[in-house]
């Protein structure tokens, strides 16, 4: 199958509400807590090693990033919660503008949750999750580093989220050895209109 992702590129960045683009097409989220492994995700899942900038220092997006996929299609990786290194005001403005994008974003379809497999669930994600929840919008559990578990393990971590986050299909993926991305893309795909 070919991959829808491949040829995604990084647009721009913001961090004020009036700055984004026209409210057309769809958006998917990319949310999670600081050093998850989101930015490693995202590069698996477009087979570019070079498109999100890795740091093993958490907390160094502070900017919602668009990444164009198609003409119909961007994701958008959001500042890690739980451990940013940026200013505390910063830190307001993303509140305030993640407020008002569920608030008025009609593009907005989905949202991925990235977790560490070995540490899912937190306070922030559950934060994040019932932001959804309030909005009615998708959310996808998606447990990071699974590399780091047996396969016992992994299986173990998916079924606790799926019990935790009723009508959720959480998956597992490791950015390491690029396993479980052909199913969180065809699981992205199933939000978009």
């Amino acid at each position: 199958m070919k991959n829808l992702f491949k040829n995604t590129e990084f647009v721009f960045g913001v961090t004020d509400y009036k700055k984004l683009p026209k409210d057309i097409g769809n958006e998917i989220l990319l949310a999670g807590r600081s050093n998850a492994g989101k930015s490693s995700a995202l590069n698996a899942l477009t087979e570019n090693k070079k498109l999100a900038r890795i740091s093993k220092t958490p907390g160094r997006t502070t900017e919602i990033n668009f990444f164009r996929v198609n003409d119909d299609l961007m994701l958008l990786d959001l500042p890690g919660y739980g451990f940013a290194k940026s200013s505390r005001s910063k830190k307001k403005d993303w509140g305030s503008l993640l407020g008002q994008y569920f608030q008025k974003r009609k593009a907005l379809a989905a949202v991925i949750i990235f977790m560490d497999i070995r540490h899912p669930l937190k306070e922030s994600d559950w934060e994040m999750i019932h932001l959804c929840k309030d909005f009615d919008v998708p959310c996808i559990p998606v447990l990071t580093k699974s590399d780091k578990l047996s396969n016992n393990n992994i299986s173990k971590a998916i079924n606790f989220v799926k019990d935790k986050i009723p009508n959720s299909n959480p998956m597992a993926v490791s950015s390491k050895d690029i396993v479980g991305f052909d199913k969180l893309s065809k699981e992205m795909l199933k939000f978009l209109a």
